[in-house]
């Protein structure tokens, strides 16, 4: 099987067949990686309790998943993009995940976010009044790098560059690769970060490992409402 099968492979596995996934065996394995990520966040907030729902740009319920294949705004409606609903009960705030949104970090500065969990109420606000989430009502972000060969250097370096301008993150920003390198381990092990390797289908040990750092994340969450 091919990678971009075994991806849509695991991320039908996670999310269910009641949902239709708007990509295919051609989409770019980068953009396979990122869905792969999200569905593994997903199958972490339905451990932990959750009811996951799924909602287009304009807040309508949904069960096609179309997500961005670049960078883009949160409010950006060129697509009807796909976003998904936590709802831990209890009146407990709901969450967002997305894929592919700028969020505001120190400065007032756009940081790209492969992954993203944040506040609802939050990317409601920025909907409509066209901003940029701000970093403080981030709950999860999860930078996402599938190469075929060992990781370059200038990716880890890039990523704590990105960490150090979300310090006011609520959770945890992760580095998650298919592959490694020793020097990028050793850069990322040095440094207060949240990084996991060899995120592939069928290497459960460090899929569950990840997965379980997610419900830490959201076990926190539910905690402090």
């Amino acid at each position: 099987m091919s990678i971009n099968s075994s991806l849509i492979q695991g991320i039908r596995n996670r999310l269910g067949s009641a949902v239709y996934l708007g990509v295919n065996t051609s989409s770019a394995t980068s953009d396979l990686f990122e869905f792969y990520i999200f569905s593994i966040i997903i199958r972490a907030a339905l451990n932990e309790g959750a009811n996951v729902y799924y909602e287009d740009i304009f807040e309508n319920n949904t069960n096609y998943l179309d997500f961005r294949q670049s960078p883009g705004e949160i409010y950006g409606n060129s697509q009807a993009f796909t976003h998904a609903v936590l709802n831990f009960g209890n009146n407990k705030p709901l969450l967002e995940v997305h894929i592919g949104i700028k969020v505001k970090g120190q400065a007032q500065v756009a940081q790209e976010c492969d992954v993203c969990v944040l506040y609802q109420e939050e990317a409601s606000r920025c909907r409509k009044k066209k901003e940029q989430p701000r970093s403080s009502k981030v709950l999860i972000v999860a930078e996402c790098k599938h190469y075929s060969s060992n990781l370059p250097l200038y990716l880890a370096r890039s990523f704590i560059g990105l960490n150090s301008t979300l310090t006011r993150i609520q959770g945890d920003c992760y580095f998650v690769s298919n592959s490694t390198s020793k020097n990028v381990i050793k850069l990322l092990a040095n440094k207060p970060h949240k990084w996991a390797h060899y995120i592939v289908p069928g290497n459960t040990n460090d899929l569950n490992k990840l997965m379980y750092a997610f419900q830490l994340n959201f076990q926190d969450f539910k905690a402090k409402y």
